[in-house]
């Protein structure tokens, strides 16, 4: 809660965690402008190199926390602190409808690979131990894995911070 971040309550959550960033960076430079930045949503996750390694998009509570609590906490603290900040989570256009066009998942009563779209994909299982990788070169779109961003998805973020960065007083 908020009242973590003024009261300095340290890294067991969110609000307290970013109070220690935010005063270690005006410790360094008491001057220099802190630009705060949400996370961008997320579609279901699997590493390419390790199928075990996966996670469910931000559409999905984990440890009943959301990913969009994070961003609104983020964007309270910049409130708060006058920082200026970039939301990506509610301002890039990048959503989970548009992360991957699509997950290459097996249909659960024929047992073939079907392209799933969002949010078709979010009840069908993928079993890291036998089914193939979900997201082929094909199903890329503003993310390569449901995660991290493309070409496409970076040209967004970097398009969004640069216009941040010109609008942005330096000392």
């Amino acid at each position: 809660t908020m009242e973590d971040y003024e009261n300095n309550t340290g890294s067991g959550t969110v609000y307290g965690a970013f109070r220690i960033i935010i005063d270690k960076l005006k410790d360094l430079n008491d001057k220099a402008p802190i630009l705060l930045i949400t996370p961008l949503q997320r579609g279901d996750f699997v590493y390419v190199n390790n199928y075990k390694n996966n996670a469910y998009g931000s559409y999905r509570e984990k440890q009943g926390q959301k990913l969009s609590d994070v961003a609104k906490a983020i964007q309270k603290i910049a409130g708060k602190e006058q920082l200026e900040i970039i939301d990506l989570y509610h301002n890039s256009g990048i959503r989970q409808k548009n992360m991957v066009r699509f997950k290459w998942l097996k249909n659960p009563d024929t047992g073939q690979y079907k392209a799933y779209k969002y949010p078709g994909y979010r009840d069908i299982p993928f079993d890291p131990e036998k089914d193939e990788y979900p997201y082929p070169p094909e199903a890329i779109d503003m993310t390569y894995d449901g995660l991290h961003p493309s070409d496409k998805g970076n040209e967004v973020i970097a398009n969004m911070i640069v216009r941040k960065m010109k609008s942005i007083q330096f000392p």
